[in-house]
């Protein structure tokens, strides 16, 4: 008899451990994870994501693509975009793949790479992304682990919240023959999101949210609690996968292939 699902959350990547035969859900509410799917939704065919920016722009020069990302939060030197979610909501991207460097969600991405499947969540797609991971999981008899990108090495109350609304979202998908066990850090994230009954606020109280208004995008951060609006469920794929996922994403990490 298959062994219950756990669902667990990371509070920062360093804590997921050994990820190798899991599913995980990588969040960066503010802003990747929500740009990513933006992203998709303006008719993007493929996110490549890098963990340095000098990765990141030497790729997407020799392969013609976009280049977008931030430092601080603000447009990376060089950059064709920055990591606006309402700049990219503004644009059509059909036809133009993109390569996005951040801060926090690229490299939590290449940190748990390894796993069996890596979805890329946010508020606004987060009933997709939950079914489609719940999905997967349950076809592999895997655990999922939800791993929040957090701010420069330090958790944040807004991927943390986030990550609350994933484990409501999968723990629902249980039924009498298919409970799925909660670890304690899953408990927590979910009483975040229950006993927060406006994102926003919530995520107002944060200091990276905080930083972010400070700096110019408010706007941002009210478009990144919108929840359950976008129907994309970015998950990580191999260059040769590509055409066979529906919202693939590619880590760009290999300088030799430059």
């Amino acid at each position: 008899m298959a062994k219950n699902m756990e669902i667990r959350v990371a509070f920062l990547p360093e804590l997921a451990g050994d990820v190798s035969e899991a599913v995980c859900i990588v969040i960066d509410v503010l802003r990747a994870t929500t740009v990513i799917a933006t992203l998709f939704d303006r008719n993007c065919p493929a996110v490549y994501v890098a963990p340095r920016h000098d990765l990141a722009e030497a790729f997407a020069r020799k392969q013609g693509y976009v280049l977008c990302g931030e430092t601080k939060g603000l447009k990376a030197p060089g950059f064709d975009f920055g990591n606006s979610p309402c700049e990219f909501a503004k644009q059509d991207f059909a036809g133009r793949r993109v390569v996005l460097s951040t801060t926090n969600g690229t490299k939590a991405t290449a940190m748990v790479a390894k796993a069996r499947a890596v979805f890329l969540g946010a508020a606004l797609n987060r009933m997709t992304v939950a079914l489609e991971a719940w999905r997967v999981a349950t076809e592999l008899e895997s655990d999922i682990v939800i791993v929040c990108s957090g701010t420069n090495g330090e958790y944040t109350l807004e991927d943390a919240m986030v990550a609350g609304g994933y484990v409501e979202a999968l723990v629902a998908q249980g039924s009498q023959w298919n409970i799925p066990l909660a670890a304690d850090s899953a408990i927590a994230a979910r009483r975040l999101w229950q006993n927060e009954t406006n994102l926003l606020r919530g995520m107002m109280e944060g200091k990276h949210a905080q930083y972010l208004g400070d700096v110019g995008f408010g706007e941002d951060i009210g478009y990144c609690c919108a929840v359950d609006v976008n129907l994309s469920a970015p998950r990580l794929c191999s260059e040769q996968e590509i055409d066979s996922i529906a919202y693939p994403v590619v880590l760009v990490v290999n300088p030799a292939s430059l």
